[in-house]
């Protein structure tokens, strides 16, 4: 009896996919491959895949993004829980079913464990803090809302949460962050275990994670997607009247995701302007969320995040003061039109 479905959406990644889909095998694990249209061989490695283990099924459709694949995967499940996979990391099975069973013994509808995420070029993974706390409350434990990752991977759902996913999305980069806090503010509760279930391996541009691309720091694509992934999560908390309770948890989550691209693009060589770039992201954050050093959670100089988000506040905190540059803003331009300058103005240098 298969108690859960991981969807894992394909796009020109065969060189990955055998270690990937050997890493999910497993007696009660039912796999859902969405080839997303790939051109390199994948649809070969799947067919293969699918032949030795009656557990994985393929379904091919023409390139529509990771978002509409997972969407179309939901559609197939048929198990109690799933979750979703990017098609070249791997999960520890053992652990990841060990959280099942907790979930269905707490009688609760989501879950996360911790990530391991593996850098380029770096030899040293990195993972996910430990909490305290292995159930939370999101009414009276918002600070933990807060600090949640923004990714779908290190989480396992209730099949009673599809029709939350059952919906349109437009994001290419920073998809997970337009569902994510949604559905674990109608849920109310999370389970959290501190097991190491998930393996997240960011291959750089060369490769197709979105999250890499998400961060490319040399044109606007990453920050366009980010601005409009908070837009679209902010629009689906209004939709259900629960924007005012969580607005603060929301505003705190993207002025660390801002903080990132300022540490970003600090780190980015051939980016000769680094001063006015960061400039103008200060802009764009004072024009996204005014009076945002006002937040609660960012004058608490974000106490418990995840370690990497802390990282990123201490260094472009200290960017900001190195080229002196005033937090507060005062603009008379919308963000959009501030996000437009981004690819008039950033100069690169060729190395």
């Amino acid at each position: 009896m298969k108690k859960l479905t991981l969807i894992v959406p394909v796009y020109n990644n065969a060189p990955y996919l055998k270690r990937c889909f050997h890493s999910l095998n497993h007696e009660e694990i039912e796999v859902i491959i969405v080839n997303d249209g790939s051109t390199d061989h994948s649809k070969e490695v799947i067919e293969e895949l699918c032949k030795s283990n009656k557990s994985f099924k393929a379904i091919h459709i023409e390139n529509q993004g990771a978002a509409h694949a997972r969407r179309l995967g939901l559609t197939y499940v048929n198990t109690k829980f799933f979750g979703f996979v990017d098609s070249d990391d791997l999960i520890n099975t053992k652990s990841y079913m060990n959280v099942c069973y907790q979930l269905d013994s707490y009688n609760l509808k989501v879950a996360n464990g911790r990530m391991t995420v593996f850098l380029p070029n770096s030899r040293i993974p990195l993972t996910s803090r430990k909490w305290s706390k292995n159930i939370i409350d999101f009414k009276t434990d918002k600070r933990e809302f807060s600090n949640i990752t923004c990714s779908l991977l290190d989480k396992i759902f209730s099949s009673d949460l599809i029709p939350l996913f059952d919906q349109e999305s437009k994001q290419v980069v920073y998809e997970d962050l337009e569902f994510v806090y949604y559905v674990l503010a109608k849920s109310e509760q999370m389970l959290h275990s501190n097991l190491p279930i998930y393996q997240y391996r960011m291959r750089g541009l060369s490769g197709n994670s979105t999250s890499a691309h998400g961060l490319h720091m040399k044109q606007s694509n990453g920050i366009k997607g980010l601005i409009g992934a908070g837009d679209s999560m902010k629009e689906k908390f209004k939709q259900d009247d629960l924007y005012q309770e969580y607005s603060d948890e929301l505003d705190s989550i993207m002025i660390k995701l801002i903080f990132q691209r300022i540490k970003g693009i600090h780190g980015v060589k051939e980016i000769i302007n680094k001063k006015e770039m960061i400039a103008l992201l200060l802009e764009l954050l004072n024009a996204y969320i005014p009076n945002w050093q006002n937040n609660p959670y960012y004058q608490e100089r974000f106490k418990e995040a995840e370690w990497n988000d802390y990282l990123f506040y201490l260094i472009s905190s200290y960017i900001i003061r190195k080229y002196r540059l005033p937090k507060t803003v005062q603009t008379q331009r919308d963000y959009h039109t501030i996000l437009n300058d981004y690819d008039r103005k950033i100069k690169i240098k060729s190395l």
